[in-house]
């Protein structure tokens, strides 16, 4: 996670099932280690979460290289601002997503500039957790085309829940909104995608 040699590919970027997760206790030390500027401490810190913002960046964005680049400014990014973070009941995971999403917003700004970008490229992939929170056995591309249909916070709240797993709290962080805000966002949300994929007689 140097400035020098941040980037990834896809392929490292991938999630590992092997993985193991870091209790918050030793994650709490290694924050600290890093923020002292300890390049091992950083370096597992960017092993540890990369896969997970990656994943998060490519159900955004179509093209595998622009979701690399994308989350190599994310943690230079989270690297700036590492010093200035504190723990305030939200994980450090919840504050990398926030920079992501942050970063996601600006993105998408710039390519509104551009007219001849598809607006069709930018549309969120949905994954298999999705298709068991609305409770379908509806294929994944019936079920995109649905979730294509959601507002913009819709696509984030279901995104941030399901995909990334994170809590309601959390997502109100990562959104900057209040968690009853997202309950109601996550409601609408889940409510038109079973009206969306609701079988026809």
């Amino acid at each position: 996670m140097t400035t020098g040699s941040i980037a990834i590919t896809r392929q490292k970027a991938a999630p590992s099932k092997g993985g193991t997760a870091l209790s918050a206790e030793g994650e709490t030390s290694l924050v600290a280690r890093a923020k002292r500027g300890d390049e091992a401490a950083i370096s597992q810190l960017y092993r540890q979460h990369a896969p997970a913002i990656y994943g998060y960046v490519a159900s955004r964005v179509s093209d595998p290289a622009v979701a690399d680049d994308l989350t190599s400014e994310v943690f230079l990014r989270a690297l700036e601002g590492l010093p200035r973070f504190e723990y305030r009941g939200i994980p450090f995971s919840a504050w990398l997503y926030r920079i992501a999403h942050d970063r996601m917003v600006d993105h998408f700004r710039q390519q509104a500039r551009r007219p001849t970008m598809p607006l069709e490229n930018e549309l969120l992939s949905v994954q298999d957790e999705i298709e068991q929170e609305v409770d379908t056995r509806l294929r994944v591309q019936q079920l995109r085309e649905a979730i294509d249909q959601l507002t913009a916070e819709q696509h984030q709240v279901i995104l941030l829940r399901f995909n990334a797993g994170l809590k309601l709290k959390e997502v109100a962080y990562v959104m900057n909104k209040s968690v009853e805000a997202i309950k109601m966002l996550q409601w609408r949300a889940l409510a038109r995608l079973k009206q969306l994929t609701a079988p026809t007689s």
